[in-house]
């Protein structure tokens, strides 16, 4: 008997055959025309295996999630005050049942509505990295080694991590913004794994790994996305030559801050270099000599630092300086700005 293909080794059949990669041109043509075919013969459940790949079959969703990586390294950074580095492994596609079943009912799972892309995602951080999240936000400290919990987090716990889960959505909404404006939102976090289901339990998921650390720990969390939510934008996907975050790039504001910063300006007339001594032996009435020579220019300091020239005077009645050029040390270094 020959075997039957499934829903989704017809979508694959169905790709190939708009890709080029299967003649839809009947033998039977060629024989009577005595002409060789051009296409290949080719096995249709080789081509499905072959395409399991998330990262092959949409193009540049790496790209996406290195984003979402890094939007979750920040977030978590400063919404917990801790370092938090994350790292992208491994991507691949597993049926919604497998996925769920390497779990082993430890951890915890996040289930987000993913609007307007159907069936929505999964996020699930496990053992290490649930217990880490808790101690740190109850005070705890992480200078000892992962403790060795082997159980179930209790609804409490759930509960205590729902404010870390929730603020995923900001992280998923900017790695898609390049390709459509997601409205993310946390459903609900559950540590009874039977009770997730978002899709059939043989639909396809794309499952992606990252490492987390923080401090001397690493945990890991995995994001699954249904297959069949992310094929409406595939080609917008396969469009992407080259991305970055739509977002304004640090150096902008921290000019703007900087040209707003307050300075320390000082006009030095001469200096003198004295001990602690002689410090501590001046009295009323006591001259100290400077190195200065009224002729020569005052030397402007900015925040202790030689910059500029100057000669003193008077401006609408006020004592006031003229800036005349660049400061210039005895090597002949000059500073400053014309």
């Amino acid at each position: 008997m020959e075997p039957i293909l499934s829903r989704d080794e017809i979508s694959e059949l169905l790709t190939a055959i708009k890709d080029g990669r299967v003649s839809t041109d009947l033998i039977e043509e060629n024989q009577e025309t005595g002409t060789e075919s051009s296409s290949t013969p080719i096995d249709i459940f080789q081509i499905y295996t072959q395409s399991r790949s998330g990262e092959s079959r949409l193009p540049n969703l790496d790209i996406i999630l290195d984003n979402f990586a890094s939007s979750l390294s920040v977030s978590m950074t400063n919404l917990l005050q801790r370092t938090f580095t994350v790292i992208r492994q491994d991507l691949e596609t597993r049926a919604f049942h497998e996925s769920i079943a390497t779990f082993n009912n430890k951890g915890a799972i996040a289930i987000y509505s993913i609007d307007p892309l159907k069936n929505g995602c999964l996020i699930h951080i496990d053992q290490v990295l649930s217990f880490t999240l808790l101690e740190i936000m109850l005070g705890g400290s992480l200078d000892t080694g992962a403790p060795p919990i082997d159980r179930a987090l209790t609804t409490i716990e759930i509960n205590i991590l729902k404010n870390v889960m929730a603020s995923n959505c900001i992280d998923i909404k900017k790695a898609f913004r390049s390709l459509m404006d997601l409205s993310p939102g946390l459903v609900k976090i559950e540590n009874n794994f039977r009770l997730v289901n978002i899709v059939d339990t043989d639909v396809e998921m794309i499952v992606t790994k990252f490492k987390i650390i923080v401090g001397n720990r690493a945990g890991e969390m995995q994001l699954l996305i249904p297959y069949q939510s992310l094929e409406p934008i595939k080609e917008k996907l396969r469009d992407i030559d080259s991305y970055s975050t739509p977002t304004a790039t640090w150096g902008v504001p921290i000019s703007k801050e900087i040209a707003q910063m307050s300075t320390t300006v000082a006009a030095r007339s001469g200096n003198v270099e004295m001990t602690i001594r002689e410090i501590l032996q001046l009295k009323i009435g006591d001259f100290i000599e400077l190195t200065y020579d009224p002729e020569l220019p005052l030397t402007i300091l900015v925040e202790e630092k030689p910059k500029f020239q100057a000669i003193a005077g008077l401006h609408k009645k006020k004592k006031a300086i003229h800036i005349t050029g660049r400061y210039q040390d005895s090597q002949g270094t000059t500073y400053g700005h014309k």
